[in-house]
């Protein structure tokens, strides 16, 4: 039986510990999309220098972490241009070409707004002619979403998050939740409790074989200390992973 492929998105980056991250997924074969935070990278950007050279793809995660659906068309441009350019500098200071321009909003927040469940922040449908544009405008940039394959929720398919032009999520981690009480997640146990449970079309589907997975985690330095942890419990899964087509 063929194993379930599981690719890795990792979003706020460039964190002070990236470097460590970088090192532990190159020690354990693991590639992933890094999600860039312009205003981080702007800061520090020897990390997703080193990640670039190392194989990693870096993708944008506008300047600022606004959310979408409260700010202008233009302010959308801008956040995600000025981005674009430090990720370009990026590939260039590498010496490697850039693969694809790739992008994953805020919070999730396609410009509609947000939903609050038990599986994070989902992206609502309200003010279409607004999330329409900023994906029309996405593409005018030369962003796409590379080919996940084997992605097969219900849910997912019915969002229509496979013909989106950023990048969505199947499974969310929750390691961010450890920040805020209100979700109900204090620490790694409650985290790696939650990735043993098995509701398919509620988020929580790594123990079902019936689709692959798009997993997040961030790379935040309020949560370093679980990214370890959190990848070898997935590892421990039996989860192949692989990096998205982007022909």
């Amino acid at each position: 039986m063929a194993r379930k492929i599981a690719y890795l998105t990792i979003d706020d980056c460039p964190s002070d510990d990236m470097r460590r991250k970088v090192d532990f997924l190159l020690r354990n074969d693991i590639p992933a999309i890094w999600f860039c935070r312009g205003e981080f990278l702007e800061q520090r950007p020897e990390p997703i220098v080193y990640a670039i050279k190392n194989g990693f793809v870096m993708g944008n995660h506008s300047y600022d972490h606004s959310l979408f659906s409260r700010i202008s068309l233009g302010e959308c441009s801008k956040q995600i241009m000025r981005t674009d350019e430090l990720i370009e500098e990026a590939y260039e200071k590498a010496g490697i070409e850039r693969p694809a321009k790739v992008f994953r909003f805020p919070w999730g927040d396609k410009g509609g707004g947000l939903d609050i469940e038990k599986r994070g922040f989902i992206p609502r449908k309200e003010n279409a002619d607004h999330i329409e544009a900023v994906q029309d405008l996405l593409k005018k940039l030369g962003y796409r979403q590379p080919k996940f394959k084997g992605i097969s929720y219900d849910w997912y398919i019915e969002a229509g998050f496979l013909h989106d032009v950023d990048v969505y999520l199947t499974f969310d981690t929750m390691d961010w939740a450890c920040m805020n009480p209100r979700f109900g997640i204090s620490g790694l146990e409650d985290i790696l409790k939650r990735m043993d449970e098995d509701v398919p079309e509620d988020g929580r589907g790594l123990n079902f074989a019936g689709s692959n997975e798009i997993i997040l985690i961030h790379d935040l330095s309020e949560t370093s200390q679980l990214f370890e942890p959190i990848i070898e419990r997935l590892v421990g899964k039996g989860l192949r992973f692989s990096l998205a087509e982007f022909s």
